[in-house]
C-alpha cells in the first residue's frame, strides 16, 4: 500500500520542517505540498525539500479564497497522487495521530474495518498558556486540548483518509465522489461504521473516544501566532473573521494530551536525518522563517488593532481546572525529548 498526503500553505515557514518530518515518520510515502504568496521563506524551504526528494512542491496560483480547492484539484495530476492507494489532505496545523500498533498510518488501516473513507476527528488544542511563540516543537509545546469525552456525545469535525480510486479529488473535509461510484463505506476514528456513530455532513461523533486515530488540530497556538494568523486570513474562507470570538471559541485548554509530545525524541531524530540530507539547510531556513515571523509580529504591534488583539488573547489563556497545574508536574517522557517550554501568559510583546 502507498499513502500520499496533500497540503497547501502560505507563510508556514516555521512549521513545515516539523510537519513534514512527522508525517513521513508515520508512514506517508509521498507528500505533495503547494504554496502561494509566501514571504517568510516557505518557498525556499519547500524548494530545498523537493531537491532532497522529501516532498513534491508546486506553486499554487488561484483567486483569493480558492487556493485550497485549486491545490487539491492540481494534486490529482501529480504522479505521487496517481500511484497512491490511500490519500489524505491536511492543513499545516493538523497532525495525524494513530493510537494503534507502532503509530503508523498502515496500522490504522489494518485495525479498522474496510472503508472507502475514514472520518478522523479533530482534537482541538489551545494555547497551553503561551502568549509568545515558544522555541521548539509545536507538538511538544501545545499539550492542552478539549475534553476527550465531548466527542462521545457530540458530532465534531473530521478529516478524511480515503481510497484514491473511489474519489475524484480530496476535499477540505470529505473527498469528492467520482461519478458512478456507489455510496462509500465510512468508518470513524474508532473504526465504528455508520449506524454505530452519528454523521452530520463533515462532523461525526465517536462513542469510543477516537480509539484508533485522531487529528491533532493546533488551531490557535499562542497569542503571538494568532495575531499573525489574523493578519494572514483563511485559505478556504476568504471572509472568515479570525478575531476575538474565534480565539474564545477555539482556544480549548481543558485537559492534557501528550500523545505527540511523548514522541518528541523520535521526531527530532527524524528531523535531524532530514537536515543532514540537505547539509543543514532545512534548520537554517527554518530559523530564518522564525526570525521573519518575529519581525512581522513586532511590526504589527505598532498598530492599535493588532496590539489590542494580542492583549485580549494574552489575558485570556482559558486554562481550565486542576489540569493547568499539571503543565509543570514532573512526568515520564521520551528520554530524547526536551522539556516543554513554560507557558508565559503575561509576557509582553517586544516592539
Amino acid at each position: 500500500m502507498k499513502f500520499t498526503l496533500v497540503a497547501t500553505a502560505k507563510d508556514e515557514g516555521p512549521y513545515l520542517f516539523e510537519w513534514v518530518a512527522w508525517h513521513r515518520m508515520i508512514g506517508f510515502d509521498d507528500i505533495i505540498l503547494f504554496q502561494n504568496d509566501s514571504s517568510d521563506g516557505t518557498h525556499e524551504i519547500l524548494t530545498e525539500m523537493q531537491a532532497a526528494g522529501l516532498v513534491r512542491y508546486r506553486y499554487n496560483r488561484a483567486p483569493r479564497g480558492k487556493h485550497q480547492i485549486r491545490a487539491y484539484t492540481r494534486a490529482t495530476r501529480q504522479p505521487e497522487y496517481q500511484a497512491a492507494d490511500y490519500v489524505m489532505a491536511l492543513d499545516l496545523d493538523e497532525f495525524l495521530v494513530v493510537h494503534v500498533g507502532a503509530g503508523n498510518v498502515r496500522d490504522f488501516v489494518a485495525a479498522a474495518p474496510d472503508f472507502d473513507y475514514a472520518m478522523l476527528n479533530w482534537r482541538q488544542f489551545g494555547s497551553s498558556g503561551h502568549a509568545r511563540t515558544p522555541e521548539g516543537l509545536v507538538t511538544e509545546n501545545f499539550i492542552m486540548s478539549e475534553y476527550n469525552d465531548t466527542i462521545k456525545h457530540h458530532c465534531m469535525p473530521f478529516k478524511s483518509l480515503f481510497r484514491r480510486d473511489r474519489f475524484e479529488r480530496p476535499g477540505v473535509h470529505i473527498p469528492l465522489s467520482a461519478p458512478g461510484q456507489p455510496a462509500p463505506r465510512r468508518v470513524n476514528g474508532s473504526g465504528l461504521r455508520e449506524g454505530e456513530c452519528e454523521v452530520r455532513n463533515f462532523q461525526v461523533d465517536d462513542p469510543q473516544g477516537r480509539r484508533l486515530a485522531q487529528v491533532n488540530h493546533y488551531i490557535v497556538k499562542d497569542a503571538e501566532s494568532f495575531v499573525l494568523k489574523n493578519a494572514k486570513g483563511s485559505a478556504h474562507q476568504a471572509n472568515r473573521a479570525i478575531d476575538r470570538d474565534y480565539w474564545c471559541k477555539r482556544n480549548k485548554n481543558q485537559c492534557l494530551d501528550r500523545s505527540l509530545a511523548r514522541r518528541a525524541g523520535k521526531l527530532r531524530a527524524a528531523m535531524a536525518r532530514m537536515d543532514a540530507e540537505t547539509g543543514g539547510r532545512l534548520s537554517a531556513l527554518t530559523a530564518e522563517a522564525r526570525a521573519h515571523h518575529r519581525a512581522r509580529f513586532a511590526a504589527l504591534m505598532t498598530t492599535p488593532d493588532a496590539r489590542a488583539l494580542f492583549e485580549f488573547c494574552r489575558d485570556r489563556p482559558q486554562l481550565k481546572g486542576p489540569e493547568r497545574l499539571s503543565l509543570f508536574a514532573p512526568r515520564k517522557t521520551d528520554p530524547q525529548a526536551a522539556p516543554a517550554a513554560r507557558p508565559d501568559a503575561h509576557a509582553q510583546p517586544a516592539v
